[in-house]
């Protein structure tokens, strides 16, 4: 018997059906009313058993649906900016390859802002973003190369961060709509952190 036609799934396999079938209906329903029983309904998994068995509470269900959209766009971020040779170009590719993948999986960007949304702080720090913290060391490299002007790396990265997550939320429709707008966001925070620019 072949694996594509074998009877059974490896534990990994198992844990991506729920993810994705978790993304879906958090997406489409909130986080309120996701549910293990609606999970199983809405994906036609055989039973919750299924579910707490791979994950033991809705909260590890949470974090491994963040994780999961995380990896996903760190796997498409990170190569380009590695390929930037400068960290203007490196930022650009941060924001750009950020927003493309949310354009690109409106599903897994609305599934995680209704996790950040409504998950409890005590669920292992879900709302802890460290994304900003991160992309403020990008920032102060810029500044320390000589590419970036003198301001708050902080203050811009919560910024950054910020106009990414709403994008999330209110992306236009039409490609090439999307596409000028990421264009729009890309020049805004370019024209406001380059060496040259008035404070």
């Amino acid at each position: 018997m072949t694996p594509a036609t074998r009877p059974y799934r490896s534990t990994e396999e198992r844990r991506r059906e729920i993810v994705d079938a978790t993304i879906v209906v958090l997406a489409e329903r909130g986080f309120a009313a996701t549910s293990f029983a609606r999970i199983c309904e809405d994906a036609g998994l055989s039973s919750t058993r299924m579910i707490s068995y791979h994950f033991a509470d809705k909260a590890a269900l949470m974090q491994a649906v963040v994780a999961h959209v995380v990896d996903g766009a760190a796997a498409v971020m990170v190569p380009a900016m590695e390929g930037a040779s400068t960290w203007r170009g490196k930022l650009a590719a941060y924001i750009t390859t950020n927003l493309r993948y949310l354009a690109d999986n409106r599903l897994a960007a609305r599934a995680v802002i209704e996790v950040i949304a409504n998950a409890p702080r005590a669920d292992n720090g879900l709302r802890e973003d460290t994304s900003a913290l991160l992309l403020s060391v990008l920032l102060s490299h810029g500044q320390e190369a000589g590419e970036f002007r003198q301001f708050d790396t902080l203050v811009v990265a919560r910024s950054i961060r910020a106009t990414i997550d709403a994008f999330a939320t209110t992306m236009p429709g039409s490609p090439s709509a999307t596409d000028a707008a990421i264009a729009e966001i890309v020049d805004l925070f370019d024209r406001a952190t380059r060496q040259g620019e008035p404070a």
